[in-house]
């Protein structure tokens, strides 16, 4: 299987190609500094110089703050960027894979969001990542959209390796505690994308999450909880910690069981931190 992999030095990315490798799969691991996906003319000379059989878009702009006041440049990466791998892939008649988020939604519910359940984003990163969505469905007959959140692993900082650093400076430690969510490990993730494709699995929308759900202050009391870290967690309101962007209060997607509950997950990802 010949794949191009978008995004493959992100933290998924990292996590990733090293699977696609072991199951001998050959693949062209791009970043933006060798493959711009919003340059149009940019995408299209090198596709036509490649063939294909799979393509895994993981790109984006992720930064959910960052992005109220960089709307152009999350748009131009999230929709304009996935439109145009989008039209490659219907003009190559291969399968696209797209990492979408849980900020799709805009956590009204107070059960897990199902991939039937309406999108209405709050944020510019959801509402951009949603346009994304909405390319592929009218461009491709052949693709995965993968919604996931609250992503942690190895490769790059992230929340839980952020909160080790903390205990180890500070004996009390402060959380926004508005949002509930899956935390979930990238290696389940990425282990699910590759079972999509070996088991050729129907095209459509997946939620992909750890099963279960935690506020943020439950997530990091948990990760001290395994590190054996002796630090206090205070729950805060988000009105003590303003930030830019509004967050889907919950966010917790049905995955209809085919990941592991994250607190099993986060036990192993700990293991050898």
């Amino acid at each position: 299987m010949r794949i191009l992999v978008t995004g493959a030095t992100g933290s998924l990315g990292q996590e990733l190609c090293p699977m696609l490798e072991q199951e001998g799969w050959l693949f062209w691991a791009t970043n933006s500094k060798i493959f711009d996906i919003t340059n149009t003319k940019m995408v299209n000379e090198i596709i036509n110089k490649v063939s294909l059989d799979f393509i895994i878009h993981l790109a984006a702009y992720t930064n959910i703050d960052l992005a109220e006041t960089h709307k152009e440049e999350a748009f131009r990466v999230n929709h304009i960027g996935t439109k145009n791998l989008a039209k490659i892939a219907k003009k190559l008649d291969v399968p696209i894979l797209y990492v979408s988020t849980d900020n799709v939604f805009d956590g009204t519910k107070d059960s897990p969001y199902k991939t039937s359940d309406n999108a209405n984003p709050l944020n510019v990163y959801g509402l951009s990542k949603l346009k994304g969505e909405e390319e592929i469905l009218k461009t491709c007959k052949k693709y995965y959209i993968i919604r996931t959140g609250w992503l942690y692993g190895k490769g790059s900082k992230n929340y839980v390796d952020t909160m080790l650093t903390f205990s180890m400076l500070r004996r009390e430690i402060s959380v926004v505690d508005d949002q509930i969510g899956c935390p979930t490990w990238t290696k389940d993730l990425c282990e699910q994308i590759i079972n999509i494709m070996k088991e050729n699995k129907p095209y459509g929308t997946y939620h992909l999450c750890s099963s279960g759900q935690a506020g943020w202050a439950d997530f990091t009391k948990k990760i001290f909880e395994i590190k054996k870290r002796n630090v206090s967690v205070n729950a805060i309101d988000k009105s003590d910690f303003p930030r830019p962007a509004k967050r889907p209060h919950y966010c917790v997607l049905n995955n209809d069981n085919l990941m592991p509950d994250w607190e099993e997950s986060l036990e192993k990802y700990l293991i050898g931190k």
